[in-house]
C-alpha cells in the first residue's frame, strides 16, 4: 500500500495508520497472563486469599483486558484499511465496498465497546494503582461492568438471543453499531445501506456494469471497466466517511493505551507522543482525572 493512495484514501485520518505501524511492534511484546474461571473460583474459596492479593488480580487483569482489547481493535482496524486501500489501488468495487463495510461495522463495535473505557480507567486511576501495589488490604474492588464490556468486545460471537436470557457474550446486531457511528455522522446508515447492496447479491451488484452511455433499447455490451469510476461515485456521495470512520476506530483504543501508561504495566509507546491529544474528544477530562 503507498503513502499515495493512504491519502487518497483516508485524508488527512491516514496518519493513524502511521501511528499504528509505529507502536505494534512494542505493544505486542506484552504477554498477557489471566487466571481461569475456575481456577480463581478455587482461590477465592481457599482462606489464604487476602484482600490484597485479590485486588492485585482484579486490578491487574482488568488492565491486561484494557489492553488487549485496544491493540487488537487497532489491529483489526489496520486490516481492514489496508483492504480498503488495495482494493481502491486495484479498482476493485465489489471489494472496495466490502472492505469499506467491513471497517465501518468494526468501527461502530469499537466505539460500542471501548468509547467510555478510557474515561473509566482514568477515573478509577487511584484505586486501581492501589490494587496493583498490593497495599489495597481493606475492601475488595470489582471491576464488573468494565470487564463486561471488554469481555464483550474480545468474545462477543454470534449467538441466536434465547427468550429472556442476557448474554454479555452475544454480539449485537449490524445496526446498533451503524446507530452509534451515526451520532458522529449523520448519513452513516445511508452509506451502510448503500454499502450492503453493492456486497450482496442485489442489482447494485451488477448495475455498475452498465454504462452510462449504453442505449436503453437494442444491442449494448457491458462494460467491465467501471470499478474505479464506481468507487469514485461512492467517495464523492459520503465524501468524509472513510476518514471519519477510521477516526472513530482509533481514538477510543488509542485514548486507552495512553491512560495505560500510568501504570507501568505495559510497554511505554512513544509514538502517541506524535498525537495531538487536546485536539482528541474527550481527553481533556481523561487528562483532568488522571491528575486528581
Amino acid at each position: 500500500m503507498t503513502e499515495s493512495t493512504k491519502r487518497k484514501v483516508f485524508k488527512e485520518a491516514a496518519f493513524y495508520l502511521d501511528i499504528i505501524d509505529e507502536i505494534m511492534p512494542v505493544a505486542l511484546k506484552h504477554e498477557y497472563t489471566f487466571i481461569r474461571d475456575d481456577a480463581f473460583a478455587e482461590l477465592i474459596k481457599s482462606e489464604k486469599i487476602t484482600p490484597s492479593v485479590l485486588n492485585r488480580i482484579l486490578s491487574s487483569e482488568l488492565i491486561d483486558k484494557a489492553h488487549l482489547a485496544a491493540t487488537t481493535a487497532l489491529l483489526r482496524t489496520k486490516r481492514w484499511a489496508d483492504a480498503v486501500c488495495l482494493m481502491d489501488a486495484a479498482e476493485n468495487f465489489l471489494g472496495w465496498a466490502s472492505s469499506a463495510r467491513g471497517l465501518l461495522e468494526s468501527s461502530g463495535d469499537i466505539v460500542d465497546g471501548l468509547l467510555n473505557m478510557p474515561f473509566s480507567l482514568a477515573k478509577h486511576h487511584r484505586v486501581i494503582a492501589q490494587g496493583l501495589s498490593g497495599t489495597a488490604s481493606q475492601d475488595v474492588h470489582r471491576y464488573s461492568e468494565l470487564e463486561h464490556k471488554l469481555d464483550h468486545f474480545v468474545f462477543a460471537k454470534w449467538m441466536r438471543p434465547k427468550k429472556g436470557e442476557e448474554n454479555i457474550l452475544r454480539a449485537k446486531d449490524n445496526a446498533a453499531y451503524i446507530e452509534l457511528i451515526g451520532r458522529v455522522m449523520p448519513t452513516a446508515l445511508i452509506y451502510y445501506q448503500r454499502l450492503c447492496g453493492i456486497t450482496h447479491p442485489s442489482n447494485a451488484s451488477l448495475q455498475y456494469f452498465y454504462d452510462d452511455d449504453t442505449p436503453t433499447g437494442g444491442h449494448f455490451k457491458l462494460a467491465a471497466a467501471t470499478d474505479g469510476r464506481a468507487i469514485a461515485a461512492i467517495c464523492e456521495e459520503f465524501p468524509t466517511a472513510l476518514s471519519v470512520t477510521l477516526t472513530m476506530s482509533c481514538n477510543p483504543p488509542l485514548l486507552i493505551l495512553r491512560v495505560l501508561h500510568k501504570f507501568g504495566k505495559h510497554p511505554k509507546l512513544s509514538p502517541l507522543k506524535r498525537l495531538h491529544w487536546p485536539g482528541i474528544k474527550g481527553w481533556p477530562d481523561i487528562e483532568q482525572s488522571l491528575k486528581s
